[in-house]
């Protein structure tokens, strides 16, 4: 992109995808300074010392623009990208780039994701529109084709290990598990060490384990509070190592082994036939929430566990 922007060969519009916690985020933010400094050195870093770059470092630049839900969780909405398109038309301040970043960009209501077409068929001169987005199959296929894709794939395993665990005073055998639970992303994993996420998840998988012996609409009740979509992947990883034990008899294909016997001893319970519908529910329930930011989770939740309790009885 560096070679692309020095060439003056910068395209209007990037779509950055990839798994939650692969930096894309931070990519944007590094890029977007890169292009707003008057005095950038050749490896893309920031002179650090120009207007511009003050600027940046109070998070008050004119020419820099994000929008992102008013709340976590909830839609962008068209009001902020028509917002958005009357400030794109103004003349830049520091005669550079102007830069909008959406993120995450599969947050948009239907009306937004319509009017932000219009930005990207006819985008502004020296106008750059970055949209992050985890999910982003979730975006209209008319706002896809208007962007070059930029990929985040995963870097080399022993990489991720080596930068973890210089920034994580963690044992080796819970850094692999946090890099298992975040499907190898390094910044999603130093998140779930930095916070309460591993505390919640022993919650929900205790709430899953007892669930015989609690009221299901209480329960899911205590899933709302949390994060909707984490608590979905979550439930996602253990339905399928039950699976794959069920399946195989093998433990090298799980996942979550801190939980490996009783995950070993539900699959040697639980009908198969029974674990595959279970699973169809959640997917589905997460396809939802992921399409809907703003909807409520706690019926959803009644439903999946319901059909656990329902599941367990026919143990």
């Amino acid at each position: 992109m560096l070679r692309r922007w020095q060439q003056d060969r910068l395209p209007h519009a990037l779509l950055l995808t990839g798994p939650q916690g692969m930096g894309k985020t931070l990519f944007a933010k590094r890029f977007s300074e890169t292009l707003l400094c008057e005095q950038p050195l050749a490896d893309g870093q920031i002179c650090g010392q120009c207007k511009p770059c003050h600027l940046l470092r109070a998070d008050t630049h004119p020419d820099l623009f994000q929008v992102l839900p008013v709340q976590a969780g909830k839609q962008i909405t068209v009001a902020q990208i028509r917002n958005l398109i009357q400030i794109s038309v103004m003349t830049t301040h520091y005669g550079h780039y102007k830069i909008v970043t959406i993120n995450p960009a599969e947050a948009m209501n239907r009306n937004a994701a319509n009017s932000l077409l219009k930005l990207l068929e006819e985008p502004p001169p020296k106008t750059l529109i970055m949209l992050v987005s985890h999910q982003p199959m979730a975006l209209l296929p008319t706002i896809r084709s208007r962007c070059q894709r930029l990929e985040f794939s995963r870097p080399d395993h022993k990489l991720v290990e080596t930068w973890l665990r210089t920034r994580s005073n963690k044992r080796e055998d819970e850094l692999q598990l946090l890099l298992n639970l975040t499907a190898q992303a390094p910044l999603a994993a130093l998140a779930l060490a930095e916070t309460d996420g591993m505390t919640q998840r022993q919650t929900l998988f205790d709430n899953l384990i007892n669930l015989p012996t609690n009221d299901p609409v209480h329960i899911a009740e205590i899933w709302s509070k949390m994060d909707a979509v984490q608590v979905l992947q979550w439930m996602l990883s253990w339905t399928m190592d039950i699976i794959r034990y069920a399946s195989t008899s093998q433990t090298q294909y799980l996942v979550n082994h801190d939980h490996q016997q009783s995950l070993q001893r539900l699959a040697r319970q639980l009908n198969l036939h029974g674990l595959f519908n279970l699973l169809d529910l959640i997917q589905s329930t997460y396809q939802i929430v992921i399409g809907n930011a703003s909807i409520k989770p706690q019926g959803l939740f009644e439903s999946i566990a319901i059909a656990w309790l329902e599941l367990r009885r026919t143990q």
